[in-house]
């Protein structure tokens, strides 16, 4: 079992949790919930997606979050944030609170989208986390490696 906490005052940021495979997204196998529920009139799903079941984490190996960056060879922005981002179900998180500035807790109809960065501090006030939380988007909690310690 993990831990961990936020590398600033040490405050557990999560329960203890258990390490798997983080689930590739392009197939469903893994994923917590992995088929979408029937949507209502304005597209809206009673069942999000979530990436992770609650109790488990996982490491993205890939970069995650802002800045984007144009991919050349596709012509895409894509994402340039940091490695090794810590991945947990979006209900996973201890005191966490919603960032002071406004504008990094932009989203859409549901919830934060995570688009401009962390928009989640740990009770101390240190920039710790990404809650994707809106209707459009896989439901996630990131934490940000360089913010956090692994505790065993």
């Amino acid at each position: 079992m993990t831990v961990f906490q936020c590398l600033k005052c040490h405050q557990a940021v999560t329960p203890a949790v258990i390490e798997r495979p983080l689930p590739a997204p392009d197939t469903d196998e893994g994923w917590y919930r992995s088929e979408a529920s029937a949507t209502d009139a304005n597209g809206h799903s009673p069942e999000p997606i979530v990436r992770m079941a609650p109790g488990t984490f996982a490491v993205d190996p890939c970069p995650s979050g802002p800045p984007y960056v144009l991919d050349e060879a596709s012509g895409f922005l894509v994402e340039s944030g940091p490695v090794g981002t810590i991945v947990l179900h979006p209900g996973d998180g201890l005191g966490l609170k919603e960032h002071p500035d406004i504008s990094m807790r932009r989203g859409y109809c549901c919830g934060m989208d995570g688009e401009w960065g962390p928009n989640l501090v740990c009770g101390c006030g240190a920039v710790i986390a990404t809650l994707y939380s809106d209707c459009y988007q896989v439901q996630e909690l990131r934490l940000q490696p360089d913010a956090i310690e692994r505790c065993e």
